[in-house]
């Protein structure tokens, strides 16, 4: 009898991703994540037993990456100063793809109502508790909640932005906290 093939779980997770952009995530369902993998739809299931836990498995590998990516660019042992404008100038430079996936899962977890300990986490470890007792300390915690409001009102709420504008958004906020 033939061994049956190991399920690889980061091959799921990119057939889901595929879903999501091609489809949104209205269309992320364990079968059209099967099709798209070539596998059982019972193999989906049985890897993320419900769809938020699917839903919860794409956002914790995208806070992953995208810890990854941050920690080359702001380096070891960076300032708050450093992490706020280099969050700032990542999601300033964001490539549209990206960015339209992350907000289409954000969303589609914001509809179950449930909350995501990984995105929790992330901002956590991005702006701490959110508390300031210097005057620099709440501009940089205003930078923050900002980028994150513009990030809302693009990608999610599709508030009309053009990129010129967007980009005066966050040179805005980088002068905020003195990085202009």
């Amino acid at each position: 009898m033939a061994r049956p093939r190991s399920l690889d779980r980061n091959r799921l997770l990119d057939a889901a991703e595929a879903v999501v952009a091609d489809a949104g995530a209205a269309a992320l369902t364990f079968g059209k994540v099967a099709e798209a993998a070539d596998v059982p739809k019972a193999s989906v299931q049985s890897a993320f037993g419900t769809k938020e836990g699917l839903l919860d498995a794409l956002l914790n590998r995208w806070a992953e990456q995208e810890k990854a990516r941050f920690a080359r660019n702001v380096g070891p042992d960076p300032t708050p100063q450093a992490v706020i404008a280099e969050h700032i100038r990542s999601t300033a430079i964001e490539d549209h793809d990206t960015i339209s996936r992350t907000a289409t899962l954000l969303a589609a977890v914001a509809g179950t109502g449930q909350t995501v300990g990984a995105m929790a986490d992330w901002y956590a470890e991005r702006a701490g508790d959110l508390s300031a007792a210097t005057p620099e300390e709440r501009r940089r915690r205003i930078a923050f909640l900002a980028v994150e409001g513009a990030f809302l009102l693009r990608h999610v709420v599709g508030f009309p932005m053009d990129d010129a504008l967007w980009r005066e958004i966050f040179a805005d906020l980088l002068a905020l906290v003195g990085e202009d």
